[in-house]
């Protein structure tokens, strides 16, 4: 599947501000499961912009705007070719094992997923399982309990407390997720994305208007894979990737700070479609 992906964002200031600093992680990652065909980010006013490369391998961005303004607008267009049509199919080679490193990071607790008795308990009667089978249990056992709310965390709200009032928004779901997979020792890693909505039975449905979040489990039979709580489903050819990290603590789309006095309002817009490749008549 081609998908094409736009993320508009703005940050507004009630007076000018002098400098503004921005990190900001929207793309392109490529893997085994999608290849970014075309990535373009554009800043209003002009600013220095610098491509990096984090410690989990996503492209990321530092902006800096070194004069005065009212406001800032980045504009990220995106083309991107999904390839994961059937996540339960296993893989042509076996998946190589994660390093000591990478066991340390995604087994361990995390900035917004610490260790909790409560999701130990939980999670226990899966410990057993094969990891793709529990990874898929403690998926829907997440979506079946906790209440999609947008109204009742922010981006700090911790594991602890979506725990105390079961509900909150696609970044607090895999939080969950992530945490009960770690409970049992299963190296999970918190995905930032987009997805393409549809009609289809695999297809998400809710989470479509502004970046997603769901969750990668490593599995010894088939490597990496999704799945998305929000949706209940396993992450396939309509999830896109934009950065990968222990938590959403480790990759937000934008992080910054300015120099100035004014209040800060941020408005974010995502839409995406699909396109038809070169020579095709579409989907």
């Amino acid at each position: 599947m081609r998908i094409a992906v736009e993320h508009r964002t703005r940050l507004a200031y009630s007076v000018d501000v002098v400098e503004s600093v921005m990190d900001v992680r929207v793309g392109p990652r490529t893997d085994e499961h999608q290849r970014w065909i075309a990535f373009d980010l554009r800043v209003e006013p002009a600013a220095s912009t610098r491509r990096y490369n984090d410690g989990f391998g996503n492209a990321a961005h530092l902006i800096t705007l070194a004069r005065p303004h009212r406001a800032i607008d980045l504009v990220m267009r995106g083309e991107i070719e999904t390839t994961l049509v059937d996540p339960f199919k296993p893989p042509r080679e076996p998946p190589a094992p994660l390093s000591p490193g990478e066991l340390v990071d995604l087994v361990g607790p995390s900035p917004l997923v610490p260790d909790l008795p409560a999701l130990a308990t939980t999670a226990e009667p899966f410990r057993d399982q094969p990891v793709l089978e529990a990874a898929q249990h403690l998926m829907h056992l997440v979506h079946e309990r906790f209440e999609y709310r947008p109204d009742v965390t922010t981006v700090e709200t911790s594991v602890r407390e979506v725990l105390t009032h079961a509900s909150g928004v696609c970044q607090d779901l895999a939080h969950v997720l992530i945490g009960l997979c770690r409970a049992i020792g299963i190296p999970t890693r918190y995905v930032s994305g987009y997805i393409m909505a549809g009609h289809d039975r695999d297809a998400p449905t809710r989470g479509a208007a502004a970046s997603h979040a769901w969750v990668e489990a490593f599995t010894p039979t088939h490597g990496w894979r999704g799945f998305d709580p929000t949706n209940d489903l396993m992450a396939s050819e309509h999830h896109v990737k934009m950065a990968v990290g222990r938590d959403y603590h480790d990759v937000p789309p934008t992080r910054g700070t300015f120099r100035g006095l004014a209040v800060e309002e941020l408005s974010v817009a995502v839409t995406t479609r699909t396109v038809a490749a070169p020579g095709s008549s579409g989907r």
